[in-house]
């Protein structure tokens, strides 16, 4: 007798075929926090708005979307486990709880560094990570329920030499960005703190900043539905679709 759901799974089987999921929109569901500037000028410092400007001002921010329609695959593999493929990303998962997780962290790291013969030097770099987390639950009927999750974090680091000849490198003031940042107070007034040849302007001999950054998705709930037809020839017209 032909099945009639003959995807639905029994509890620890992987969930397999092509799902459209609808993930209702949910205002604020990232949040991100930005880490206390790490800094060793020492006369430099992030301003607040009590130390100077206009704080006559309130500003408030509404944005509203959406909800959000995609595509799924999701297939077993070897070894008990399972794969699920969004668009051109591709997550193995695992069986757990209730369901299934499927997970990947993306991390890259990269520099930049210049050194002059006489000493100078001026290097920046960056690292970040990103994880994404998608569980789904063993269907009982043919809608699966889940969760979208991720997390990331990201750190910027300038280093420079504090004191230096211009006469070797052909510039008096440094290419750290602290001028951006970082604010120092003269006759009561805030200027902006740069890194000045002649200047010791920081504690040692390098004048450093670092900021980390670091985001949270909390889990957005999604409901899908299996599609029917060949998995291979619909998902890879469907899988960059969505609304």
């Amino acid at each position: 007798m032909r099945l009639l759901f003959p995807f639905l799974l029994a509890t620890g089987c992987a969930p397999s075929g092509i799902y459209m999921i609808t993930v209702p929109y949910s205002d604020g569901a990232v949040e991100c926090e930005d880490e206390p500037l790490d800094e060793n000028f020492e006369d430099g410092f992030s301003p607040d708005p009590e130390d100077g400007g206009d704080t006559s001002w309130t500003y408030e921010e509404e944005f509203t979307g959406a909800d959000a329609v995609m595509f799924f695959h999701m297939a077993a593999t070897s070894g008990g486990t399972a794969v699920l493929t969004w668009g051109d990303a591709v997550f193995p998962g695992v069986p757990e709880g209730d369901g299934w997780t499927f997970s990947w962290t993306e991390a890259t790291s990269a520099s930049d560094r210049a050194e002059h013969e006489d000493g100078y030097f001026y290097e920046d770099s960056h690292k970040s990570n990103s994880t994404t987390v998608i569980h789904v639950a063993v269907p009982l009927f043919a809608d699966l329920t889940g969760t979208i999750s991720g997390s990331s974090s990201s750190t910027t680091t300038y280093t420079e030499s504090d004191e230096w000849d211009p006469a070797d490198t052909d510039f008096g003031m440094g290419q750290i960005p602290s001028a951006t940042y970082l604010v120092y107070k003269e006759d009561g007034d805030l200027i902006p703190q740069s890194n000045g040849w002649e200047d010791d302007d920081c504690d040692g001999d390098e004048c450093e900043m670092i900021m980390k950054t670091s985001c949270t998705q909390a889990g957005s709930a999604f409901t899908a539905k299996h599609v029917e037809g060949d998995d291979t020839m619909f998902y890879n017209d469907w899988k960059d679709d969505s609304q």
